[in-house]
């Protein structure tokens, strides 16, 4: 007979290994990995960076394409200006596969899923 014991998320009640934390419900997200560069891991998975990106998220925590879209539709300049969303993630301007600093805070933004993700799929089609 295997030891058991309670899941470590509030209130759960599933039983599970010893050697776990939480249930399969309730375990954490995986670590940000990153389709372009070996050094890009290496950054994202030290406590370095997320003490800087929460550090910098706090600063910034609205997502900065948004508040940009937000100003140009003001001059009519952007009709395309939606919603200005939270900031979720903290992104290098200059990516590290092309040399940004990865804790210089000129070199970061805050931005939203979406404009992540844009902002992401850019990059992996400019590497190509």
């Amino acid at each position: 007979m295997t030891v058991k014991k309670y899941c470590s998320h509030s209130g759960c009640k599933r039983l599970i290994d010893l050697n776990k934390r939480y249930c399969d419900k309730h375990k954490p997200k995986q670590q940000h990995i990153s389709k372009t560069s070996e050094f890009a891991n290496e950054v994202h998975s030290s406590s370095r960076w997320r003490r800087t990106s929460l550090l910098y998220r706090e600063a910034n925590p609205i997502c900065e394409q948004c508040l940009k879209a937000s100003k140009r539709a003001g001059k009519g300049l952007d009709d395309t200006a939606g919603m200005i969303n939270l900031a979720t993630s903290v992104d290098h301007i200059v990516p590290l596969f092309l040399g940004g600093e990865p804790y210089d805070w000129n070199n970061l933004q805050s931005l939203c899923d979406y404009h992540h993700s844009l902002k992401s799929q850019q990059e992996r089609e400019q590497k190509k």
